[in-house]
């Protein structure tokens, strides 16, 4: 594993956390003041956007579950993180079971570094449609 995708889980995995611990503040945090998040439902063009959607993904039944099969980092330069992703997402309830069906993910993301922590200033989200 490269230092890049290393880089790269360490910042999904971080997302994953927040998610999982549906704590708005924390996963605020992963999201640089520029960001742009493009997710399932909505196009968030600002952080005010941004936060607002991710307070709608922490509220609601169940919690997000991603698998980073494929991790390619595309450019590595410092401050700078451009990534691919292809793997699985779904939900889990409360005791970490499925509830529901998981299916594919793609994501393109922007990490910027900012005072010597990594943010997302892109994520781009989508699940594939069936074949």
């Amino acid at each position: 594993m490269t230092n890049a995708e290393t880089r790269v889980r360490s910042i999904l995995g971080q997302l994953q956390d927040a998610v999982s611990a549906k704590d708005l503040v924390a996963l605020s945090s992963l999201f640089d003041d520029d960001v742009v998040l493009f997710g399932t439902v909505a196009a968030n063009m600002n952080r005010h956007e941004t936060i607002s959607y991710l307070a709608r993904v922490v509220a609601q039944e169940g919690t997000v579950r991603w698998t980073w099969d494929t991790v390619v980092p595309l450019v590595d330069e410092p401050g700078l993180l451009v990534f691919a992703v292809v793997g699985t997402v779904g939900t889990v309830d409360s005791t970490g079971r499925p509830d529901g069906q998981r299916g594919g993910f793609r994501l393109t993301g922007v990490a910027v570094e900012r005072d010597a922590v990594w943010r997302l200033s892109h994520f781009h989200g989508s699940v594939p449609e069936p074949e």
